[in-house]
């Protein structure tokens, strides 16, 4: 069963300088509700680090100082 499962499962793989949304987490101030958006802003991969963990940036450069696991994120399409 997890043979199976394993195959149509692809991993994330994220480069530097890549686009990405961050999803808005319930015990953030942004959650407002049921109708509120679900995802962030665009952010910046600004750092790629083992175990799936990724340091974003904001769009005028400013780093974050914690990483976020690549699951609470999606890549952005322009």
């Amino acid at each position: 069963m997890a043979k199976a499962f394993n195959k149509k499962v692809k991993p994330m793989i994220f480069k530097l300088g890549q686009l990405v949304l961050k999803r808005i987490f319930l015990h953030q101030n942004e959650a407002k509700g049921k109708f509120a958006p679900n995802w962030q802003e665009p952010y910046m991969v600004h750092r790629v680090l083992i175990g799936g963990a990724l340091i974003l940036a904001e769009m005028d450069g400013e780093v974050w100082p914690k990483a976020i696991y690549a699951d609470a994120v999606k890549r952005y399409y322009i």
